[in-house]
């Protein structure tokens, strides 16, 4: 039986579903090219949880605190982050 369910960043939770999702593009990466630089190294958490509350605020219209929250409880479901 195949295996459909779409892969996620282990960082930040977006699903990869396309190669040039993944960080540089490799489809073996744990993170996909959000959570990544230019070497395909993980990114601090900071700039993860800074993007993250960035994209509660602009989709979802929330305060920046609310979002913040929303980002850290998503983060630290994380694989990348649940040790933080």
């Amino acid at each position: 039986m195949a295996n459909n369910k779409c892969k996620s960043c282990g960082s930040c939770g977006f699903p990869i579903e396309q190669p040039e999702d993944f960080a540089l593009g490799n489809i073996v990466s744990l993170y996909c090219r959000y959570c990544t630089d230019e070497q395909g190294r993980l990114l601090p958490y900071e700039k993860i949880l800074q993007a993250n509350t960035q994209f509660y605020i602009d989709s979802q219209g929330i305060s920046a605190d609310a979002a913040e929250n929303m980002a850290k409880d998503l983060l630290a479901t994380m694989p990348a982050w649940e040790r933080r």
